[in-house]
């Protein structure tokens, strides 16, 4: 499989020569790249990053940028993880995290109408979800210790692993909490599902 380059900001010729840098020799420099990415890509989603591929894509672009500008590097691998770790630093600064809780919850929303319109905004957003993503979600919640343990152990079997799981359950949270803000942010959306509701 060919390296992607598609989405990139460099040149051609740049890629090129980041290539060259790899190895000499074409097909190896290709080995090479793809062995870059895999690692890079496992150390992002490690750490908790849903974004694990566009965080690659940044990284290499800077150390394009870098090789093109002529800096003389003896381990490309080592470098790329150097890279990558400023990369991760710098996209944790940028996160802004969201918590259903806190977020939610404004001093505004604390009365009783404010929690049920709460209520009746997620329940919507819930039904909004593929019967996949409900199951998911609902499972990876369920169940108390190991009980616990053993549903997201089966869970991640049957969606691709562990980590494939955390992806899948993040985004699931992700939008949910987007859903439930917009809804929330939105008097008449809000009115009309108490009119379903009632």
């Amino acid at each position: 499989m060919a390296p992607r380059a598609a989405k990139r900001t460099f040149s051609p010729e740049a890629f090129g020569r980041f290539l060259r840098w790899l190895s000499s020799d074409d097909e190896q420099a290709v080995r090479e790249y793809q062995l870059i990415r895999g690692k890079l890509v496992r150390f992002f989603i490690h750490r908790g990053c849903t974004d694990s591929e566009e965080l690659f894509d940044e990284t290499i672009d800077i150390v394009i940028a870098k090789i093109d500008n002529g800096v003389e590097i003896a381990n490309p691998l080592a470098y790329c993880y150097g890279v990558a770790r400023n990369v991760l630093r710098q996209s944790e600064r940028n996160r802004k995290p969201v918590s259903l809780d806190k977020d939610l919850v404004s001093p505004q929303r604390m009365d009783l109408e404010g929690r049920e319109q709460e209520l009746q905004c997620l329940e919507h957003c819930v039904s909004r979800l593929s019967a996949d993503e409900r199951q998911i979600v609902a499972r990876y919640h369920e169940g108390q210790g190991r009980e616990k343990i053993e549903t997201r152990k089966l869970l991640a079997e049957r969606v691709g692993g562990v980590n494939a799981l955390r992806i899948r359950v993040c985004r699931i949270h992700k939008n949910l909490r987007l859903c439930v803000l917009d809804c929330l942010n939105r008097p008449e959306k809000a009115k009309s599902l108490e009119v379903e509701v009632g």
